[in-house]
C-alpha cells in the first residue's frame, strides 16, 4: 500500500490549525484560572481511572495505548505480504509445501508465520481454512479490547461531570449564603461538565475511529494472507494467487503483477 506523504502532511497540519482554534475559543471564553479546577479535575480523571482499572486489568491498559499509538504510527504495507507469498507459491508449485521451512524460519510476522506452519503441516485445505478463521476471530477481539477501553471512557466522562456538577450545585445550596463559596462550587459543577465533554468529544471518540480504522486494516491484512494461503494449499498457480489477493485492495492500491520476473529462473527469482 503506497502511503501519500504529501497527504499525510496536509492532514496534521489541518488538525493542528483546528486544534488551535478549539484552544483559542476556550481560551477566549473563560480566562485560564477558571477553566483550571481542582475538585472538578479530581472528580472526573479520579473517577475514570477508577472505573477503567476497575473493570480492566492492566495489561489491557498497556495494550489499549500501544495500539493508540500504533494506530498513529505503523503502517501496514500489503504489498509486502501479497509479493511474498507469490514468491511462497512458486515454491511450493515447484517443491512442495514441505519445502517452505526456510520462509517460515525467517518470517516475522505472527500471523503469516503460523499460516505458512500449517501449510507446512496440514494436507487438507478445509482444515487450514477452519483454523486459519478460528485465528482470525480470535484476534479479531483481542484488538477491539482497545477500542471497548475508549468507548467506556466516552460513556462515562460526560457521566462524571454531571456528577461533579451535581456536587458543585449542592456545595452551592449549602453556602447559599457565602458569596465566595457560591462562585466556587458554581465554577466547579459548570468546569466539570465542560471537562466530561471534551474528554468524550475530543479525546475518546475521535481515538475510537482511528482504532477502528487500525483494526480494519489489520483484519484485512489477516484475510489476505488466509486467501493467499489457502490458494496455495490448493496448488493453484502463482497467478491466481497474486491475483486473489490482490483484487482484495482499494482499486488504487492494487498490484503490477511482477511480469519480469517470470522469464528468470525460480532460483535466480528467490535470490532477488
Amino acid at each position: 500500500m503506497k502511503i501519500n506523504l504529501h497527504n499525510r502532511n496536509i492532514k496534521t497540519i489541518v488538525i493542528t490549525v483546528l486544534m488551535l482554534l478549539v484552544l483559542h475559543s476556550l481560551v477566549s471564553s473563560i480566562s485560564l484560572k477558571a477553566f483550571i479546577n481542582i475538585t472538578a479535575l479530581e472528580i472526573i480523571f479520579g473517577g475514570l481511572f477508577l472505573s477503567i482499572i476497575v473493570s480492566f486489568s492492566f495489561e489491557t491498559l498497556l495494550n489499549t495505548f500501544y495500539t493508540i499509538k500504533s494506530s498513529f504510527y505503523e503502517e501496514i504495507n500489503y504489498s509486502d505480504y501479497i509479493y511474498h507469498l507469490h514468491k511462497v507459491s512458486i515454491q511450493v508449485k515447484k517443491d512442495g509445501p514441505l519445502s517452505i521451512s526456510n520462509f517460515i524460519e525467517k518470517e516475522e510476522d505472527i500471523f503469516l508465520k503460523d499460516a505458512m506452519i500449517l501449510l507446512n503441516d496440514y494436507k487438507k485445505t478445509s482444515a487450514i481454512k477452519d483454523i486459519l478463521e478460528k485465528d482470525i476471530d480470535s484476534r479479531l477481539t483481542n484488538l477491539y479490547t482497545p477500542y471497548n477501553v475508549l468507548k467506556m471512557v466516552s460513556h462515562i466522562a460526560p457521566a462524571f461531570g454531571l456528577t461533579g456538577t451535581l456536587l458543585g450545585l449542592i456545595g452551592l445550596l449549602s453556602h447559599i449564603n457565602e458569596t465566595n463559596m457560591i462562585m466556587y462550587n458554581m465554577a466547579s459543577a459548570l468546569v466539570s461538565t465542560l471537562y466530561g465533554s471534551l474528554i468524550a468529544n475530543f479525546i475518546a471518540v475521535p481515538l475510537m475511529g482511528k482504532i477502528k480504522n487500525h483494526i480494519d486494516r489489520t483484519i484485512l491484512k489477516y484475510h489476505i494472507i488466509k486467501e493467499g494461503i489457502l490458494l496455495i494449499s490448493e496448488n493453484d498457480s502463482p497467478r491466481n494467487v497474486f491475483d486473489t489477493m490482490n483484487v482484495m485492495l482499494k482499486e488504487n492500491d492494487r498490484l503490477a503483477y511482477p511480469i519480469a520476473k517470470r522469464s528468470e529462473n525460480i532460483d535466480e527469482f528467490f535470490k532477488s
